[in-house]
């Protein structure tokens, strides 16, 4: 239980405050580590008090009571994913924007904008909002996400929705197999998922390929690449290259899938990938689809490699 006194002094001058539960006027400021309670939880903070140096009663003036109430909040913020006060206010002065204007951009009132930078914390939905309008990388993971979202499974995802997890797998299993480039990596996912489509009628990871100059290549396969590049799952070398920061998750897959992904990699050995780099610009299904527009993987069956 904090004691709240009232300071008149200018800083630092201690002489006139009493303690109000010795009457003590002896006091000693420091940073105190404290455990609130906000919104059920219990929180570790350190923040600065004065301390009674006859019983060691931590008292607080106002101005230490919001920084702790600050402090509090903002430990709850870290602990749940939200952005701090500092950090809204960051986003703000990048803009350069007052906290009218913010709100106006954000399409909020003044007053949520005033509140969130104090200690009133925003909730899940606001402070996406808050990323998706200040942050660009969060807006363009967002974009993504909706894209691939809004697709349903059909025989241009190989009868499978996409699935972001197992594509950043399968992903790092190729970076780590085979040294290639970014160029070549397209090929490999596509003759993997295709391969696999031809023997058991499905994809492994939902992507939809279209045709383009280098060969089919994963729909927005760009921006994806980057995704991961930006989330430290991947990182950028010289030639167009990749080196994978973490180890892909195998449980992700079956026999069957581990059998295929293992057997196009072992094709890619074989003459450093020239066969199959040739050969992917030689399938019907490259060849007969329109720029642009997704390869059905009805054109699995007239693969030109056996996996």
């Amino acid at each position: 239980m904090f004691l709240c006194i009232r300071v008149d002094q200018k800083q630092g001058d201690y002489m006139n405050k009493q303690c109000l539960k010795c009457d003590s006027t002896d006091f000693k400021k420091k940073n105190i580590r404290f455990t609130p309670e906000i919104k059920g939880e219990t929180v570790e903070v350190i923040a600065p008090a004065y301390i009674c140096k006859h019983c060691h009663t931590p008292l607080m003036d106002s101005e230490q009571i919001d920084r702790l109430r600050k402090e509090t909040s903002d430990a709850y913020r870290k602990n749940h994913d939200l952005l701090s006060s500092a950090e809204i206010i960051h986003y703000r002065n990048i803009l350069g924007m007052s906290q009218k204007a913010f709100a106006a951009y954000l399409r909020v009132g003044e007053a949520s904008v005033k509140r969130w930078e104090t200690f009133f914390i925003q909730d899940a939905s606001q402070d996406e909002l808050i990323r998706l309008k200040c942050d660009q990388q969060r807006a363009e993971d967002n974009s993504l996400n909706v894209h691939w979202i809004n697709q349903q499974p059909d025989i241009y995802s190989g009868n499978e929705k996409f699935n972001f997890e197992r594509f950043k797998n399968i992903l790092l299993i190729i970076v780590q197999k085979i040294n290639t480039s970014k160029i070549f990596l397209n090929k490999v996912l596509f003759y993997i998922d295709f391969g696999h489509f031809k023997k058991y009628g499905k994809s492994i990871t939902g992507t939809r390929y279209v045709p383009l100059q280098y060969g089919p290549c994963p729909d927005n396969y760009q921006a994806i690449f980057q995704h991961f590049v930006d989330q430290g799952v991947l990182k950028s070398l010289k030639g167009h290259r990749f080196h994978a920061n973490i180890e892909p998750d195998m449980g992700l897959f079956d026999d069957q899938e581990k059998e295929t992904v293992n057997a196009v990699c072992k094709l890619c050995k074989e003459d450093n990938g020239k066969k199959l780099f040739d050969l992917s610009h030689q399938e019907k299904g490259f060849k007969e689809t329109p720029d642009f527009q997704f390869i059905s993987y009805e054109y699995a069956r007239d693969l030109n490699v056996t996996i």
